[in-house]
């Protein structure tokens, strides 16, 4: 089966006025991917998830995305965006679980109308397939921080998008939560078919869960499979200096 590519990032330079960020950045996202996005703070990772989405514009070099130059794509619902959000909710926020994720279909349906039938089934079913129905009425602020970001998920899910990016989605999550949290985005992928792009800090989680592995370090210094990756001694040549690194074990958290 020839799989499509989803977002393709062709030699990306970019710069904040005289300050390096991207420089000769390649990448490619392909349809059923899970990929992590490593790297460590000021990599570069959040000024490229914002060239995926079309946020800023590189210095030189093209992006596409669905195989359509990012200039001239209008299907934005076919991207599911989940910012990075921990804890962030008082208990008195008035928002149901239902609420927010029919914020979701804003896009779709226009900010003051109606949801259909159709609609409401499919706020239902992206609450359900984060298996968050439980929850349906509670308010948001009222949930623990990995209920809340399965919330989030299903309002990214109920557009019912081909990519998923997840921006640093499991800080500030409790451990318990965080394996519950992986095995949930496996089903996504291997299940449900979502193409997922997680961007993270922490590689031994990243190696543990996703199929595919970048390095980002203002440039791509590895992107394979995690097979490849987690047969590399040395991983700290993949950022282009030393960083620390976590690596996790089913006995626990070991350094690297």
């Amino acid at each position: 089966m020839i799989r499509e590519n989803y977002v393709t990032l062709d030699h990306i330079t970019f710069a904040y006025g005289r300050r390096p960020v991207l420089s000769d950045v390649s990448l490619t996202i392909k349809q059923g991917d899970f990929l992590g996005l490593v790297g460590p703070n000021g990599s570069g990772k959040s000024t490229l998830i914002k060239m995926m989405l079309g946020l800023l514009q590189p210095n030189d070099g093209a992006v596409r995305v669905f195989d359509e130059p990012i200039d001239s794509f209008q299907q934005w619902d076919r991207i599911g965006y989940v910012s990075q959000k921990a804890n962030s909710f008082s208990s008195g926020f008035p928002a149901t679980v239902y609420e927010v994720v029919s914020m979701g279909l804003f896009g779709k349906i226009g900010l003051f109308r109606f949801m259909k039938k159709k609609h409401k089934e499919m706020v239902y079913r992206a609450i359900e397939q984060v298996d968050m129905m439980d929850y349906l009425y509670e308010n948001i602020g009222e949930l623990s921080g990995g209920q809340q970001q399965r919330v989030f998920i299903a309002r990214a899910l109920v557009s019912e998008p081909d990519l998923l990016i997840l921006d640093e989605p499991t800080v500030g999550i409790d451990a318990k939560s965080v394996a519950s949290f992986y095995e949930l985005l496996h089903t996504l992928n291997r299940d449900l078919g979502k193409t997922l792009l997680l961007i993270s800090h922490d590689i031994g989680a990243m190696t543990d869960h996703v199929n595919k592995v970048a390095c980002l370090n203002r440039t791509i210094h590895f992107h394979g499979k995690t097979e490849e990756f987690a047969a590399k001694k040395n991983k700290l040549d993949f950022y282009g200096h030393d960083v620390h690194l976590l690596t996790h074990s089913h006995e626990g958290v070991h350094h690297a």
